[in-house]
């Protein structure tokens, strides 16, 4: 499932945007004295529309690319925010030298005319195009910025949707095999198959201190949770949460453990079993997974949302 769009589409969006916005203001406004200009009226708007298009598709790629400030919903909503501040402070200025360089071709048929005049170079018609661009941006940003946020919680929602989509798939294929796992034991029982059972994987953990340890099935390890110098074990015993502190870095278990195709780390305090999450969900700077036997939130951060997709589809 795609679950965003190219950046530069997104750049392309907001300068078709701005464009509309400016001929419709325009159409509505009439200022620089354009209502006095018949015949050119309706090319004035269109051109500054377009113009303002295509110098904000070209800022808008250069702060994406060139200055790492792209309004991409993985990111925190916050930083996309900024980031489109960014973008706009970079258009303002670009979009109003353009602008009085088109005005000074379009009323006077020289673009060098806004900029030199009676023998002496001026910014005033710079000025007073920075003035107007300023005061559209303003109006233009409310509009990216609800946008940013529909965006983002729309981005928020695929991404919920298809880990969840991955962890009811894990979950079916898990009941399946625990089935066929019962059906093969059933036939083995009637025809008394004295072949011996599968041993199950075990792993074995042992403190920093050196004279504590604890040897746990590894499909039991439920969740690890870091607390400083310490790590908590939670795992299944007869059916029922168990919990085991240890004093040992989740760095240490990871190597233990993370090579096991079930074991993630989500979050820098915390390695989960897949085949005990239920589901995930949203919260304010992540996600969260819902795990089975156990009431425990545990928090994924957007960091390691990646690993725990790649941990899923495979």
């Amino acid at each position: 499932m795609q679950l965003k769009e190219p950046k530069v589409v997104r750049v392309v969006h907001e300068g078709l945007y701005a464009g509309v916005f400016v001929i419709l203001l325009l159409w509505l406004t009439a200022p620089f004295n354009v209502e006095t200009i018949h015949e050119g009226r309706s090319l004035f708007f269109f051109a500054q529309g377009i113009i303002t298009t295509l110098v904000s598709i070209t800022t808008g790629t250069f702060s994406t690319y060139i200055l790492h400030k792209p309004m991409d919903p993985a990111l925190p909503l916050g930083t996309v925010h900024r980031n489109s501040v960014i973008i706009y402070l970079v258009n303002i200025p670009c979009l109003a030298f353009v602008l009085t360089v088109f005005g000074g071709f379009f009323f006077c048929e020289n673009p060098i005319e806004p900029w030199w005049h009676g023998g002496k170079f001026h910014l005033e018609y710079f000025c007073q195009y920075l003035y107007y661009v300023s005061a559209t941006c303003i109006f233009l940003y409310i509009g990216t910025y609800v946008r940013n946020r529909n965006w983002h919680l729309r981005y928020r929602y695929e991404e919920v949707k298809a880990i969840n989509d991955l962890l009811e798939k894990r979950q079916q294929e898990l009941s399946e095999r625990e089935e066929r796992k019962q059906q093969e034991q059933a036939e083995k029982a009637q025809t008394e198959d004295d072949s011996p059972t599968p041993s199950v994987q075990t792993v074995s953990i042992t403190a920093n201190s050196g004279n504590t340890s604890v040897e746990i099935p590894s499909q039991d390890i439920i969740y690890v949770e870091s607390m400083a110098n310490y790590a908590d074990i939670c795992y299944l015993d007869n059916d029922e949460p168990r919990h085991k502190t240890l004093r040992i870095t989740l760095k240490q278990i990871m190597e233990t453990i993370g090579n096991l195709p079930s074991f993630v780390q989500c979050h820098r305090a915390f390695i989960v079993n897949l085949n005990f999450v239920i589901a995930m969900s949203a919260r304010n700077n992540g996600y969260q997974l819902q795990i089975f036997g156990t009431e425990k939130p545990i928090p994924v951060s957007r960091n390691n949302t990646a690993a725990v997709k790649e941990k899923l589809s495979h």
